[in-house]
């Protein structure tokens, strides 16, 4: 986060104020981190979500992406517009794309324990 200026002109910082003043600052910064954190767990979930419901209709034609611009019009209207069709898609790449990363770090990682034996 970017820092203040001592917020009164002509004043002298003095050591208490100077030590609350890091513990707002490291509390607004937590709390920036903890929201950005939990956006992207959201996120996931939403994806995870759009995912498992397409894959019970496979069978359908168009099942999947009707799903999902439905899914879009009914969360846009109630909670704006970081739900949009869009915004759905980007949540379902991203499921599969960490899912992808996982798997591919999981066999990495026994790959490297294979061969150090």
């Amino acid at each position: 986060m970017k820092e203040k200026a001592a917020s009164t002109p002509g004043k002298k910082m003095t050591p208490l104020y100077e030590r609350i003043r890091q513990i707002l600052e490291s509390a607004r910064g937590s709390a920036a981190r903890t929201v950005n954190t939990t956006e992207v767990v959201v996120n996931w979930l939403i994806g995870r979500e759009i995912v498992e419901e397409e894959q019970k209709g496979l069978r359908r034609a168009g099942y999947g992406e009707r799903l999902i611009r439905d899914l879009a019009m009914r969360l846009t209207f109630e909670y704006g517009s970081g739900y949009n069709l869009a915004n759905l898609k980007f949540f379902r790449k991203f499921l599969l794309g960490i899912s992808w990363i996982v798997c591919c770090s999981k066999r990495l990682r026994t790959a490297q324990l294979i061969c150090k034996y």
